[in-house]
């Protein structure tokens, strides 16, 4: 895919709703390469490095950003700026630690096994391609619909009463999850999964938490366009995770076809984005900032899902952000309809259909994708995440935070 950052640029100085007076922030250039290149070295090499030389490239990478954050603040025009500026380096110290420790960490000695065929290229395209379709045995998928249909009934009858939140037609933990987790982990590991993801990351990877999703019509929360649009991107709900360190599958446990839900992903976008690592850390936190009932801009943005769609006030924020800052990892719904960056990402979508048992193995931090949207029927799909995490709190954070 050619390269497209100077469209995400330009895309967002185009657009009737990201154009605003106020001139961007300006930032030390030196500084900001003095970050990306000790990030770089931590995340090609973290594990290798001596004790002394990891540390300093942390302190390197945490004195940067804070000159950098400095810089901004020092131009901040309200309160309500330095708000936004402190809550996004207190997103980006967190995530920043998190990816460090996991680049950082040890990795054992482990063997895969890659004699089977489909186990070597399910391990290739996972390496070319940050994911990979693959089918799970019917057994298998009686036995998870089995487990799964008196919680799915609950959804239905939520939905059918109207009740349609997440919360609503969704559960990430209980009895039930553990029962589904169990047969992933078994079915996975039987397929070959495990020793492909093993191959991708070097670690020895396990399903640690899952979400069992209803998805019907009505339910619209995820459909919320910028007001004032003529339509919405054909790119909506596009975007790239959080983490870099927990794949993910999708699963599905009902038949999949175009209208009723199916996943996307747009192969090789999120290369094509040429993103430094200190945008790409911004991007993946930003839509955090006046998330929290707590924070001071929460009633001033009016959170709704992710804020560049409902907030001009977010959005005024955004783009004082320097060229060389600004991403958001939930780009999709920013993009301009009829755009030529719509077009580049439209001719790459690859779309998820099949029977149920269909499901997808991808880093979703690098595979730009989007869930499927239900135009009519019903979807029953598993949001799997894989780690080799074994701390119970650094789970759980993480888990809450990929699953909501």
């Amino acid at each position: 895919m050619q390269d497209i950052s100077t469209q995400m640029i330009s895309g967002y100085r185009a657009h009737p709703k990201f154009s605003f007076p106020a001139p961007s922030w300006e930032i030390p250039s030196d500084v900001l390469d003095t970050f990306n290149q000790a990030y770089s070295v931590i995340h090609a090499m973290g594990y290798k490095l001596t004790e002394k030389s990891f540390g300093a490239l942390r302190r390197s990478c945490s004195e940067s950003l804070a000159a950098i954050f400095s810089a901004m603040h020092a131009q901040c025009a309200d309160g309500h700026e330095t708000h936004f500026l402190n809550e996004l380096k207190g997103q980006c110290d967190r995530l920043l630690a998190e990816e460090l420790a996991w680049y950082g960490k040890k990795r054992p000695a482990m063997q895969v096994d890659l004699s089977p065929q489909a186990n070597r290229e399910n391990a290739l395209l996972l390496d070319a391609q940050r994911h990979y379709f693959g089918q799970l045995p019917k057994a298998a998928v009686d036995e998870l619909r089995a487990i799964a249909a008196e919680q799915v009934d609950i959804f239905r009858a939520n939905a059918a009463a109207g009740k349609l939140t997440r919360n609503d037609l969704s559960v990430n933990t209980g009895p039930v999850v553990a029962r589904i987790r169990a047969v992933l982990n078994r079915e996975f590991k039987a397929l070959g999964v495990m020793d492909a993801l093993g191959a991708y990351t070097g670690r020895k990877l396990k399903v640690v938490g899952l979400a069992l999703e209803l998805s019907v019509p009505q339910a619209t929360w995820w459909r919320n366009a910028i007001d004032g649009m003529e339509r919405p991107p054909d790119t909506l709900y596009a975007h790239l995770d959080e983490t870099v360190s927990c794949p993910k599958s999708i699963v599905y446990l009902t038949d999949v076809r175009p209208e009723n839900g199916a996943t996307s992903c747009y192969p090789k976008a999120y290369e094509a984005m040429r993103l430094s690592p200190l945008q790409e850390l911004i991007g993946r936190v930003v839509g955090y900032i006046g998330a929290n009932a707590n924070s001071p801009l929460h009633e001033y943005y009016a959170k709704n899902y992710h804020q560049s769609v409902n907030s001009e006030r977010f959005r005024r924020h955004f783009m004082r952000l320097p060229d060389a800052l600004r991403f958001n990892s939930h780009m999709g719904w920013d993009v301009v309809p009829g755009s030529e960056l719509e077009a580049a990402l439209a001719a790459q979508e690859m779309t998820m259909t099949g029977p149920a048992g269909t499901f997808i193995i991808f880093d979703g931090g690098r595979l730009f994708h989007r869930g499927g949207m239900v135009q009519q029927g019903e979807r029953v799909a598993l949001q799997v995440i894989f780690s080799d995490l074994t701390l119970p709190q650094r789970v759980l954070g993480k888990l809450t935070r990929m699953l909501a």
